[in-house]
């Protein structure tokens, strides 16, 4: 069993936002209580090895592709997929409902 630390967990979320699209800096100074609980769903969650063979993947599909394969979508079982998305739109959840 490999056990990631809570830096490598939060350079996996921080890698996964930005692969989506999102400007954490800006939602944090936004809506500094979402970016938490979306950090917390991160460090919480088991797909960590998942994750990093999804990125080790999208890695080696953009060396062999020249970089094309560069926006597929963040991955389903990604805990913050939705939230990605809400935040990719310019939205955070105390919006959506408005």
């Amino acid at each position: 069993m490999n056990v990631d630390t809570i830096d490598e967990r939060l350079a996996l979320f921080r890698a996964m936002a930005a692969h989506a699209g999102v400007d954490l800096p800006a939602i944090a100074a936004e809506a500094p209580q979402e970016v938490l609980a979306a950090a917390q769903r991160c460090l919480g969650c088991r797909d960590a090895p998942d994750c990093h063979r999804w990125f080790d993947a999208q890695a080696a599909s953009e060396n062999a592709e020249n970089a094309s394969a560069s926006q597929a979508p963040v991955p389903g079982f990604c805990r913050n997929a939705t939230q990605f998305d809400l935040w990719k739109d310019g939205e955070t959840p105390s919006q959506a409902g408005e």
